[in-house]
Formats: structure tokens, C-alpha cells, sequence
């Protein structure tokens, strides 16, 4: 089936587009290991889960815009994607997912402070009754 020049430019930027969102989902997954620290098994898991989705995710844009059509460019639009991605804006979105995370770190720990204090109120009340 011929492809109109204009509709190859489409497909290939939905894959450059796809191959920025891949990075992201990448940084996301990374974000969470650094964050947990979890064990190779986790590890392997969180791998497969990033992989299924990069997967899912690729089927439907080429689905979608090249009607399933796989072509040579379309793995070099998401490897530009990913690429462009990782040299640009990733380590901003790394810095922030870290903000974020410190900010809901504090915002619980202090929610688990507030309503804890009743309950070690009576536990210290209890304590000096005992001593």
C-alpha cells in the first residue's frame, strides 16, 4: 500500500511522541526503584510490567496511525524519541518526580504525626502512672 509523504511525517513524529512517552514511563519506573529499593525479584517484575506496557503502548500508536504497519522508521522515531527525551528533559522530570515524592513523604508523615499525638498522649500518660 503507497503512503502519502505527509502521512509518513504523521507516523514517524506519533513515534518520536511515543518514544518521549516511553521515557517518561521509563523515568517513572526508575523513580519507584530508587525510591523502594526493591530486591531483583521486584526488580525482574517492574522490568516486565515497564516492558508490557512500552509494548501495549507502541502497538496501539502504530495500530492507530499506521494501521499496524511496522516499518524500519518506526523503531528510529521512538529510538529519537527516547533519545531526545533522555538528553533533554529527563533529568528535569527526575528532579521533580523527586520533589514531589519529598512533598508527599512530608505531607503523610506529618498526617501520621497529627494523628498519632492522641494516642501517645495516653501511652506517655500511662507510663508515668506506671512509674
Amino acid at each position: 500500500m503507497l503512503m502519502s509523504t505527509a502521512n509518513q511525517a504523521y507516523v514517524f513524529l506519533s513515534t518520536v511522541y511515543t518514544g518521549m512517552i516511553l521515557g517518561l514511563i521509563y523515568d517513572l519506573n526508575r523513580t519507584i526503584r530508587r525510591i523502594f529499593k526493591p530486591g531483583r525479584w521486584l526488580v525482574g517484575v517492574l522490568d516486565l510490567l515497564f516492558w508490557l506496557i512500552a509494548a501495549a503502548i507502541v502497538f496501539t500508536v502504530l495500530y492507530f496511525a499506521n494501521n499496524g504497519e511496522i516499518r524500519l522508521y518506526n523503531f528510529i522515531g521512538l529510538a529519537i524519541g527516547w533519545s531526545l527525551y533522555l538528553l533533554t528533559i529527563s533529568p528535569w522530570i527526575l528532579k521533580l518526580l523527586d520533589l514531589l515524592y519529598r512533598g508527599v513523604n512530608m505531607v503523610v508523615s506529618r498526617i501520621i504525626a497529627l494523628v498519632s499525638w492522641p494516642f501517645r498522649m495516653i501511652y506517655n500518660f500511662l507510663r508515668k502512672i506506671k512509674a
